[in-house]
């Protein structure tokens, strides 16, 4: 067999096992944010001080805990999908909810597609933050368990307007800069 000959098998072999090599490769995995960070400061509603050690989490894997000083940031969930599955955890993931949960209160669940803004990102970007302000929780009665009551669920979560109180509306401060009349 002639050089040139054995040179074409070659190179047509090499096309033949790059092609059968591509069709067994995987999808390119792509990483999302499904919902932004979190921030705020959790107090006794009674009492208005921070609650330490208050438990905040999305899901089982991510989490934090409050400061001494009751605040906390909640870091954004980042999770993978591929081009055939377009994201769908993303999705399910923003219409979910996190929630508060500290022995002795009654634990407190936001839903995400409630927040102001949110919406879900499918970019390896920072995602943008949403600050609570305070959180208030309200201390159980003596010899009420956690179990015992229904959490407290904020469905929508608006900015507070000039006359409303956090304590007593379930609201987010306006953000530095922006009046309720410009939204």
């Amino acid at each position: 067999m002639s050089i040139s000959r054995r040179l074409n098998w070659l190179i047509i072999g090499t096309f033949f096992s790059l092609g059968l090599l591509s069709c067994s490769s995987e999808e390119p995995v792509t990483y999302g944010y499904a919902s932004p960070v979190i921030t705020g400061q959790v107090l006794d509603k009674i009492t208005n001080k921070p609650i330490n050690n208050v438990s905040i989490s999305q899901i089982s894997e991510d989490g934090t805990m409050t400061d001494d000083n009751g605040y906390f940031r909640l870091p954004a969930y980042k999770d993978s999908y591929t081009p055939s599955d377009n994201g769908r955890g993303l999705n399910l993931m923003s219409e979910g909810a996190f929630r508060l949960y500290k022995e002795g209160y009654v634990r407190k669940r936001f839903w995400n597609s409630g927040l102001k803004f949110l919406e879900v990102k499918y970019t390896e970007e920072v995602p943008y933050h949403i600050h609570l302000g305070k959180v208030f929780l309200e201390p159980l009665p003596e010899g009420v368990g956690i179990n015992d009551v229904e959490d407290d669920v904020v469905e929508k979560m608006t900015f507070c307007k000039t006359d409303e109180s956090q304590k007593e509306v379930n609201c987010m401060p306006l953000p530095d800069g922006v009046d309720y009349d410009t939204l």
